[in-house]
């Protein structure tokens, strides 16, 4: 009898796990997750792939704790402490989750990592792109209060779009992931010019 495979909670860690990894962030060759999507599969499937190969190999404790060696080494230096809570829940959630992390379970999501992790960040970037552009060459648009007082009304448009694929409190989580986002690369956004995307 084949196994059932639990989508609901694969789809949990997915989530907490791309979050980690887009908050911690990195830089250049060892972005945790790409900035733009139109790089290679491979660099949005590293840092994933390589914590379900520790974890198949070593279990979720021994696994998770070299990746999270690996991840920390590469993660941007300035982020890692501020960002370490989101590493901490992923690993507990984990711990909780064990059962899930069976040959099964870690072959599917293996096998749709790509498709799942792209999902996850094209309407986050769609979003921090849409603001950046609405405020091309307007320095102040990207301090820490005006982002919090004109995102979501800048990036009305797209949230209208994006409502028809997601609930308002998928949508809320996902303003709020591509608020953080935008706020974490605001040096990356504040250059922001067509030319950006098209690299």
């Amino acid at each position: 009898m084949v196994k059932q495979v639990d989508t609901e909670r694969l789809s949990q860690f997915a989530e907490m796990l791309f979050r980690a990894l887009d908050r911690l962030g990195g830089s250049g060759k060892t972005r945790l997750l790409p900035m733009r999507l139109r790089e290679a599969p491979t660099a949005f499937e590293k840092y994933p792939r390589m914590l379900l190969g520790l974890v198949q190999r070593y279990g979720v404790e021994a696994g998770f704790r070299e990746w999270e060696s690996k991840v920390l080494r590469d993660a941007s230096a300035y982020r890692t402490e501020e960002e370490f809570p989101e590493l901490l829940a992923l690993y507990k959630w984990m711990q909780d989750n064990q059962d899930l992390f069976d040959k099964t379970h870690l072959t599917h999501l293996k096998r749709s990592l790509y498709g799942r992790v792209y999902t996850y960040l094209y309407p986050r970037r769609l979003l921090a792109t849409a603001y950046a552009q609405a405020h091309a060459g307007d320095e102040t648009a990207f301090e820490d209060q005006a982002v919090a007082g004109n995102f979501r009304s800048t990036i009305e448009g797209k949230l209208r779009e994006l409502s028809a694929v997601y609930s308002p409190e998928q949508l809320d989580r996902i303003v709020a992931d591509a608020q953080a986002h935008l706020l974490a690369e605001r040096h990356y956004y504040r250059a922001w010019t067509p030319a950006v995307e098209e690299e």
